[in-house]
């Protein structure tokens, strides 16, 4: 944004309560590219879902939400109808950090206008504006609490490649296993790949070859190699959801005394994430390095930096296995080998696991080659 004044999000949830719009139910809606003129309806659209509560203060104002959908960062498809209510939204905004990969945001309809094909059509036409756009890849992230965005995914050619157990709270209203806590569901629609040499880790070697292979994603594997120099890190944290993330761009010789560091950073978080570089040379030890702190897979990130990214998991309690709702075989794959992972590592094995375990002396299968 610019370093003009805008309204606060106070004066802007003021005007919206005071200028409060009753849209009729069930009317035609067409989809299209953000328009000028959509502003408003955009901003009345978060409100009328979200009330006060969502987190960005710029989904309030008309004027900050016009200049957003400028681009590059933020490409907004809306559903309106006859008289120019807003009463569907989707968007691609850039979130992962890769040159030409950016993440399809949440589905929002007014509750009138759910359960028809709007929520088809704004996906469908957002998936035509990533082709329009050249993207190499888009990104998605669904909850597990129901299947419905997950059969969207399937619908339009996304595949699962991670699954973050509970990484955040639970929605509202939403029972979510043990511990009250969301999983979310990493999947990708890869338009054009990027062939890597790559570093596996022996304890997901196999597992992370048949991910390639069941997305048709060309790797070359190297053999050998150690870790040099320094670890190259950064750190999101998300607060509110108690999750901090630990992006490595290069995993160095000290990656332990790294590790150590993030985690003194993060006291009383329930969730922390590392996503660790696979074409470095270094990444094997760190994996070793991280599982021995009790970090378990979580699944690969395709493209996310422009390269590879491994992700992996540590969670303060022990994950309820049995809570995430899963729709792809291949979804299903991934949450039963991070359950065999998780039954490996120091202190999980001493943790109570919620959920059917599963035996850790069965060897894991590649994905999309489950036993009947």
């Amino acid at each position: 944004m610019s370093g003009k004044q805008y309204r606060t999000r106070q004066e802007c949830l003021a005007w919206l309560t005071e200028n409060s719009k009753e849209i009729a139910p069930n009317q035609k809606a067409k989809v299209g590219d953000f328009l000028p003129e959509d502003a408003e309806g955009v901003a009345r659209l978060y409100y009328a879902i979200y009330g006060d509560k969502f987190p960005l203060d710029y989904v309030y104002d008309s004027e900050r939400i016009l200049e957003a959908n400028q681009g590059p960062d933020l490409y907004q498809v809306v559903g309106r109808t006859a008289a120019g209510d807003v009463v569907g939204l989707t968007a691609l905004f850039k979130a992962p950090p890769g040159e030409g990969l950016m993440e399809l945001g949440s589905i929002m309809l007014l509750p009138d206008y759910r359960g028809g094909r709007l929520s088809l059509e704004l996906t469908k036409m957002t998936m035509e504006l990533a082709q329009r756009l050249g993207l190499r890849a888009v990104f998605g992230q669904t909850v597990s609490d129901h299947l419905v965005t997950q059969k969207f995914g399937c619908r339009y050619g996304f595949q699962a490649y991670a699954l973050e157990l509970e990484s955040i709270p639970a929605r509202p209203g939403v029972e979510m296993g043990a511990n009250g806590r969301n999983s979310l569901l990493n999947e990708f629609k890869i338009y054009q790949d990027v062939p890597q040499t790559l570093h596996l880790p022996e304890a997901y070697a196999t597992f992370l070859r048949g991910l390639f292979a069941s997305g048709g994603l060309a790797r070359d594997f190297a053999s050998g190699g150690s870790p040099d120099g320094e670890t190259r890190w950064e750190v999101s944290e998300y607060a509110e959801a108690s999750l901090a993330r630990m992006l490595v761009h290069a995993a160095g010789a000290d990656f332990a005394s790294a590790l150590g560091r993030f985690e003194a950073g993060q006291p009383g978080r329930y969730a922390l994430h590392l996503l660790l570089p696979l074409t470095s040379p270094g990444l094997p030890a760190a994996v070793e390095a991280a599982r021995s702190c009790g970090y378990f897979l979580a699944g690969l990130r395709p493209l996310w930096t422009g390269q590879d990214v491994l992700l992996m998991q540590k969670t303060a309690a022990a994950p309820d296995f049995s809570a995430p709702q899963l729709y792809s075989d291949q979804a299903k794959d991934i949450l039963e080998f991070i359950q065999q992972d998780y039954a490996t590592i120091p202190r999980a094995g001493t943790d109570k696991v919620q959920g059917p375990a599963k035996s850790s002396s069965t060897p894991p299968e590649e994905p999309g080659k489950r036993s009947q």
